[in-house]
């Protein structure tokens, strides 16, 4: 194997090990903020951005501004 090819897998074993400590993490907090009811501390937007990690892990779609806002007129 060539040095590059050395480079690249610890690369990816690094990135795979963030990702999954990424998503252990949000399982955590998502398990804590569940016990903790409503004296949990998260806000409905974290707790959504937790569920789509947990979800979609890396491959989150993302959303364009332009699928949700758009120009009108008022005539």
């Amino acid at each position: 194997m060539g040095q590059n090819s050395i480079a690249f897998k610890v690369l990816y074993n690094m990135e795979s090990t963030m990702i999954n400590n990424a998503v252990s993490l949000a399982k955590t907090k998502l398990e804590r903020h569940k016990a903790m009811g409503k004296n949990s501390n998260l806000s409905i937007v974290e707790v959504a951005q937790l569920m789509d990690l947990v979800t979609f892990g890396p491959n989150l779609p993302q959303v364009t501004n332009s699928m949700l806002f758009f120009g009108y007129g008022i005539n």
